[in-house]
């Protein structure tokens, strides 16, 4: 072979070679990305029905949650943890509450041990402990405030009272080329702040001006020389200052994007110098566009590529919301990242309301209009002022589709999602040039498929033993009962451990729920259970991430506390009572015409006299038509007809209670005293209840306070009271002290808080309210629809 010939060959050798390591590593990108991301990562945003409350006064709120990569509601997690932390990051309570349909409602009490200050409510789920990263929710400030004494938030001792960042855009700038620096500027209330200055560079010429934007966002180009520095110098408040740009690097890439000027195109401005050409001869740069598994890769040659690149890309193949765009060198190192967010086909439904003044209430409609399904979960706070609702910073647009991919929270969300033009797409744009490199670092996602160790949490699991070994060599089993949950399962013992697992049940935390032991199908009496929930308190693995302080302006908190002490409230001393005796009229049976059937039966008011008449509840029984057994020694007790009903059938009649049918089950009968019953129906014949009664039926009504049946014991033993179980919404209502306030005070009241909301498949909904007096009401509402269409709107309504 001549030496020109094998020359030829070893050059083409080395060229089939270096592409097919340009394949490799374009391909390790694309699998390392759809790796990673490859298990299900869910997004919540909590509703809250406002952000200033009062000591003691408690939070309602709705979650939802969001699958990130079908931009539909997340249904695999049912139990959402939602923690209360204090401003200093510390824990001050957490609760369980169960989701359904991706919804879940509740509330948080703020109680005594709950000062006035900053709070943070933050919602997570189990299956969240999988990841490097925090993907748990985190609301915007709430505010505690006493209305009896100034509140100690107060602006920050910083002599700025802002906080001013230049910040390259892509992430480094670099010498010798054109460069984008980002600015922003937050006042010490967290808010944007419009301002001028001017960019010198390190012999005091004056290189450039810039501005911001209301917002306190904004950008200005500068061609960095060699041997160079930069400075600002800025006015606010009346006051100047002085602040040093980022220093320029002698090699990279730098990034300038434009995905505003035409709705069609983005444009990926590459910057670079010749000094990083002529270094890389003969490499190849990878650029990666992902949002989550959704990837993207361009090789990028240096020998294709100039100092000023701009690469075309039409933003219709870019993914919905943020896409992260990246550089990466020829070692897969990522050199240069800038977020965008795209608008195109943006998934949000539009909402209608009205309200109209109706009597003594007022009634309102909704109406949601969407490109897809209409039926939406919704929630919606009524208010007197906007400003009290944390909607109009962030909702839930900007939650599930910016807030995931950055560090931090976003401000004034609203403003980016209202009437969209270019300029809304510039101002976001501006926003998230500033807010640095993904959450999703290369350090984490090189590392590829993540292996879940951590389940999506479905109900509760419980596990417990009984005080006493089973039989071995026996069918040994526990039962779980509970009527007010509609409980009664059976589950086998484990002859090694002694143990019994009841997994993925709905209770409520507090619920009282019997656990029986059964030796070959037979009931062992007197054996008392241990038991504890596996899954209804679970850790975050992530600790609460720090915040930076946001004070409120004094003089708002100053006009709150003057209206606080408008109270018409003065302290009585000790009153002493007296009362005259009154003559005791017989009072008619109460639930004679609740149930028909209770016209048929021997209705009994319990008062003074059928207490002086009866020694217990046993001995009322006995009087009128039934036999109470006390089985001696099992420690249960059997009620029986004293006449026959048929060979067949049994002789024990059924027991209501408050509409509860216990059927046999009279444990929790003979726990009551005649205190806590208001009148007992029976009926020894069974007519008026069917066939399936004809032993005869004993219905008892209690009186109203007494407490839930879930709580009354269900048999002597065998009784466990659930803790770390599900928490529930209580029902709204207005804190008496907001009517006997000023009217300022007022203009700080939730006036309403509906939540649950599901419209029907047309997208209707309506209900009404109290009239609270008001002429001027706001509706912040939020949602989604069961096809993912996002709903956020702020509705002022003058009303008739």
């Amino acid at each position: 072979m001549s030496l020109k010939l094998f020359v030829s060959f070893i050059v083409l050798f080395i060229s089939v070679i270096n592409l097919n390591g340009q394949e490799d590593k374009k391909s390790e990108l694309q699998n390392t990305y759809t790796s990673y991301f490859g298990l299900e990562r869910e997004s919540i945003y909590l509703h809250t029905n406002k952000n200033l409350f009062i000591p003691e006064e408690p939070v309602w709120f709705e979650a939802y949650i969001y699958n990130k990569e079908t931009n539909q509601p997340a249904v695999n997690s049912t139990n959402i943890f939602v923690s209360l932390y204090d401003d200093n990051g510390t824990e001050i309570d957490n609760k369980l509450f169960f989701a359904q349909n991706g919804v879940v409602s509740g509330t948080l009490d703020l109680n005594a041990n709950v000062e006035p200050g900053t709070y943070y409510l933050r919602a997570y789920t189990n299956w969240m402990n999988n990841f490097d990263e925090d993907e748990s929710f985190v609301s915007l400030p709430i505010k505690v405030i006493n209305p009896s004494q100034v509140n100690s938030d107060s602006i920050s001792s910083d002599s700025k009272n802002h906080d001013l960042q230049f910040l390259a855009e892509s992430g480094h700038a670099i010498n010798n080329s054109e460069n984008t620096i980002g600015i922003k500027v937050l006042q010490h209330n967290g808010l944007g702040a419009k301002i001028k200055g001017s960019i010198y560079d390190n012999t005091d010429l004056k290189v450039k001006d810039f501005e911001t934007n209301a917002l306190g966002f904004g950008k200005v180009n500068i061609n960095y020389e060699t041997d160079k520095s930069y400075y600002a110098i800025y006015t606010i408040n009346e006051s100047e200052y002085r602040l040093e740009l980022p220093k320029g690097q002698n090699e990279g890439f730098a990034m300038s994007i434009d995905n505003y000027t035409n709705p069609n195109i983005t444009y990926i401005n590459l910057k670079t110098n010749q000094l990083t050409l002529d270094n890389n001869i003969g490499k190849t740069f990878y650029l990666v566009i992902n949002q989550n598994a959704k990837v993207s890769v361009v090789e990028l040659p240096i020998a294709a590529l100039k100092t000023q690149n701009t690469i075309p890309v039409e933003s219709k193949n870019l993914v919905t919301g943020v896409n992260t765009i990246s550089i990466f060198d020829s070692f897969l190192n990522p050199i240069a990242e800038r977020l965008i967010f795209n608008y195109n086909n943006l998934n949000i439904a539009n909402i209608n309301a009205s309200a109209i003044k109706a009597s003594d209430s007022i009634a309102i409609d909704l109406k949601v209009n969407s490109k897809q399904n209409n039926i939406a979960r919704l929630s919606v706070s009524v208010l007197s002022d906007e400003h009290i609702t944390n909607v109009v910073k962030s909702d839930i647009i900007s939650s599930f589709l910016i807030e995931p991919y950055i560090n931090g929270q976003i401000q004034n969300s609203k403003h980016y999602f209202t009437n969209i033009n270019r300029l809304k797409r510039y101002d976001l744009d501006l926003l998230l040039l500033t807010q640095g490199w993904s959450k999703y670092e290369w350090a984490s996602i090189k590392k590829g498929q993540i292996v879940s160790t951590h389940d999506f949490d479905v109900g509760l699991n419980l596990e417990g033993t009984f005080n006493r070994k089973p039989k071995k060599n026996g069918s040994n089993q526990a039962q779980m009962f509970s009527m007010t949950n509609k409980i009664n399962e059976y589950t086998t013992i484990d002859e090694s451990t002694y143990k019994f697992k009841f997994n993925n049940y709905f209770l409520k935390d507090g619920a009282v729920i019997n656990f029986s032991l059964y030796e070959n199908e037979k009931i062992i009496p007197k054996v008392k259970p241990i038991v504890k929930t596996l899954n209804g308190k679970r850790r975050f693995k992530h600790s609460f991430p720090k915040l930076k302080r946001q004070a409120i302006k004094s003089s708002n908190l100053e006009d709150i506390t003057t209206a606080f002490q408008d109270y018409d409230i003065e302290k009585l001393d000790t009153v002493n009572l007296a009362y005259k005796k009154k003559k005791v009229i017989d009072k008619p049976l109460k639930h004679e015409k609740s149930y028909i059937a209770n016209k048929y039966s021997n209705g009994i008011k319990i008062d003074s006299m059928t207490e002086r008449t009866y020694f217990n509840i046993a001995d009322l029984i006995n009087a009128n038509g039934f036999v109470v057994e006390d089985l001696a020694g099992t420690g249960f007790t059997r009620i029986k007809n004293r006449n026959p009903v048929s060979f067949l059938a049994s002789n024990e009649p059924t027991l209501i209670i408050d509409n509860v049918n216990l059927g046999n089950n009279y444990d929790i009968l003979f726990n009551m005293t005649f205190e806590d019953i208001d009148e007992i129906y029976i009926n020894t014949s069974g007519m008026g209840y069917g066939a399936t009664a004809g032993a005869g039926v004993i219905r008892v009504y209690r009186k109203d306070g007494s407490r839930a049946l879930e709580k009354m014991k269900v048999k002597e033993y065998g009784d466990v009271v659930i803790e770390n179980g599900y928490s529930v919404e209580k029902s709204f209502y207005v804190p008496t002290y907001y009517f006997k306030s000023s009217e300022l005070l007022n203009s700080y009241t939730n006036l309403h808080w509906k939540s649950n909301i599901t419209t029907n498949n047309l997208g209707n909904y309506n209900y009404k309210i109290k009239d609270l007096g008001v002429n001027e009401i706001v509706l912040a509402i939020q949602g989604f629809t069961d096809s993912g269409a996002l709903i956020s709107k702020i509705i002022p309504i003058t009303l008739n």
